[in-house]
């Protein structure tokens, strides 16, 4: 009785730091790995593959640059709203620095990489560190609707007048490489970032591009669709 007794406290103590302590979204999965991060909260949301502008300026985002290019890590960009800042965001890599000014102040591109999960955040000499949990995109089980993606994006292509270099475009077999170069409104990338999974991001983006398709190239109301 003694033993069993042990074993009931061990898996509530489990239990309760799976729940408690690394978020409610952890509970249940397995080979959760949660990964330290600088934030940098924008009034933008960026997608994995998007090449970012960026004028750094602030000295605590100056040091995160600095860090960022010297150790070769990613910070994360995460939208903010008036003051508080959504859970879910985006890492990046700094992969073109164009200016670096005796202030030291930056221009540089940096490309987004992976979705992730703030499972919590706390601040450090000004700057907030998020402990995050990448979501994963797997290809395996979506190639029915991934085969329907790339034939309305490959139509959606040809009536852009994007013939040229066309090979370029044929080996994109993930959601987000299907989005590279499109200027997206904000409220659409925000719901393309909150998907579950793969497969609702593959039949969101067929979605949105059949009713691209299905309008005048040149739209007198300059609107976007609304998928």
């Amino acid at each position: 009785m003694k033993m069993n007794h042990k074993k009931n406290i061990l898996w509530f103590l489990l239990i309760y730091h799976k729940y408690h302590i690394l978020g409610p979204k952890s509970y249940g999965y397995k080979n959760i790995t949660l990964t330290e991060i600088p934030l940098f909260p924008l009034n933008i949301v960026v997608l994995p593959y998007e090449e970012v502008p960026l004028h750094i300026f602030e000295p605590r985002y100056k040091k995160m640059v600095d860090n960022s290019i010297k150790n070769g890590t990613p910070f994360g960009i995460v939208l903010n709203n008036n003051g508080t800042f959504d859970n879910i965001g985006c890492s990046l890599d700094i992969t073109k620095v164009i200016n670096h000014y005796k202030t030291g102040e930056y221009d540089l591109i940096a490309t987004g990489r992976k979705c992730f999960h703030v499972i919590e955040k706390i601040k450090k000499n000004d700057l907030w560190i998020g402990n995050i949990e990448y979501v994963t995109a797997a290809e395996d089980e979506n190639e029915k609707i991934l085969n329907q993606v790339q034939d309305r994006y490959l139509e959606l292509l040809m009536k852009l007048g994007k013939e040229e270099n066309f090979e370029i475009y044929l080996d994109r077999k993930l959601s987000f490489q299907f989005l590279i170069g499109i200027a997206l409104p904000l409220e659409l990338k925000k719901t393309i970032l909150r998907l579950k999974n793969e497969r609702e991001r593959l039949l969101y983006i067929y979605d949105l591009f059949d009713k691209i398709l299905s309008q005048p190239l040149n739209n007198p109301e300059n609107k976007f669709p609304i998928a």
